[in-house]
């Protein structure tokens, strides 16, 4: 339901379907030996260095401190969108009581901006029901970053559960960076097919990539987000 509302913000703030999508390429999943960048470039890994880079170090959970200059710029692709849109989150002031965000969605047609004061835990809720506010809910507040809470991170763990609508299942498949913040790939699949893509590290509470599939069996995402600028802040 979130994704479907966030698709249609997305067709209104970017004018409908069709024009010119461009089409969404899925990240690398082999991160033994290759380190997917922002820019879409890669840098062969060997020996060593490939054994340092085979899991992301998991504290047990999620930094979720708010930092002041805290900045993430995201290139997002949709069908619903004509052409690329890119999204800004960050985090104008911050202290231990109140936080101060400023989101920004560009999309060719239009421009959604909000800026919310709120408690730490309350500033998701804030957002929520604009455009870019939307766009933060479906990429950061995401029920599946609880699927991967207390896990290694580790290339080549795995893990499922059952669930009403079949077997849902984990599986961390590539070590990836962007725009300089190194995450896990990790992939959930409903009944053996893909339906969300997320590259996430406890360092940082904002993923360096998402993306979502809208039916099984999809091989092409409906919304894809990745992180193309970032400032970890103070």
């Amino acid at each position: 339901m979130l994704l479907a509302a966030v698709m249609v913000l997305l067709a209104g703030c970017g004018g409908g379907v069709g024009g010119d999508a461009t089409t969404a390429t899925e990240p690398a999943t082999d991160a033994t030996d290759v380190t997917t960048t922002a820019g879409g470039e890669s840098a062969d890994q060997s020996g060593d260095a490939a054994a340092e880079r085979s899991a992301v170090t998991f504290n047990g959970t999620w930094d979720q401190r708010y930092r002041t200059g805290q900045y993430y710029r995201y290139d997002i692709e949709s069908p619903s969108i004509d052409g690329t849109a890119t999204y800004e989150w960050e985090v104008v002031s911050a202290t231990d009581d109140e936080v101060t965000v400023r989101t920004k969605l560009v999309t060719p047609n239009a421009t959604s901006e909000q800026t919310v004061t709120a408690p730490p835990d309350e500033v998701y809720g804030e957002l929520a029901g604009s455009p870019s506010g939307s766009v933060a809910t479906l990429g950061f507040d995401s029920p599946y970053y609880s699927g991967v809470e207390g896990e290694t991170l580790s290339v080549g763990d795995s893990w499922e559960s059952s669930g009403p609508n079949g077997t849902v299942s984990f599986e961390v498949e590539a070590l990836s960076t962007y725009a300089g913040l190194e995450c896990a790939e990790f992939v959930v699949r409903t009944n053996g097919s893909v339906f969300w893509e997320s590259c996430v590290t406890p360092e940082s509470p904002l993923p360096g990539y998402v993306a979502f599939y809208e039916e099984e069996g999809d091989e092409t995402p409906a919304f894809e987000m990745e992180l193309v600028e970032y400032r970890s802040g103070n």
